[in-house]
């Protein structure tokens, strides 16, 4: 593929993934299913082009939604997390041991997910006055339900990918007139 040509289409993934994280100003009770669903054109990206592009739409979509969208903790889920997690991804799965595996997985949620939380509260201010009356009860559960949840966008990507790569590659192909 000519450079010219991963370049549009990067161009493209950062279009959209920045107006599919602006739909979570929009849609507010969504804040982290829609940086997941903007994490799929990273794996677009890989799969089209190569990591390295990924992870330069990666970059370019983090500072442009940095930006432009409003709802900061979605932003925050994406740089922090959901964003770069396709990428990373393939390095996981390589693991050969299934319980290892899932198990570094979690490892690596929880404490992504408690350092950008910890930064969303003392870096940039954002409220926590809700978990602080019900923090003992509450954030154990919410970290249960949020692994679940990893875990089954984990899934998720596995299953796309395997769609991707089976049904859509070659329409999508003849739509674009690439190969």
């Amino acid at each position: 593929m000519k450079v010219s040509v991963k370049t549009a289409l990067g161009a493209m993934c950062i279009a959209l993934s920045t107006a599919i994280m602006l739909a979570s100003s929009i849609i507010p009770f969504m804040i982290y299913a829609i940086p997941g669903v903007a994490s799929l054109l990273i794996l677009f990206m890989m799969a089209e082009c190569n990591p390295k592009w990924a992870l330069g739409v990666y970059f370019c979509t983090s500072a442009v939604t940095a930006m432009l969208v409003p709802e900061k903790e979605a932003v925050a889920m994406y740089i922090a997390v959901l964003g770069y997690y396709p990428l990373l991804k393939t390095l996981l799965d390589k693991i050969k041991i299934k319980p290892l595996r899932i198990a570094v997985k979690s490892l690596f949620f929880v404490a992504v997910i408690t350092a950008a939380y910890l930064v969303m509260i003392f870096v940039f201010g954002i409220s926590s006055e809700m978990l602080e009356e019900t923090e003992k009860v509450f954030i154990p559960i919410l970290y249960v339900l949020g692994l679940a949840a990893f875990l089954l966008y984990d899934r998720a990507l596995e299953m796309f990918e395997f769609t991707y790569y089976r049904k859509w590659r070659k329409k999508l192909m003849k739509i674009l007139k690439v190969r």
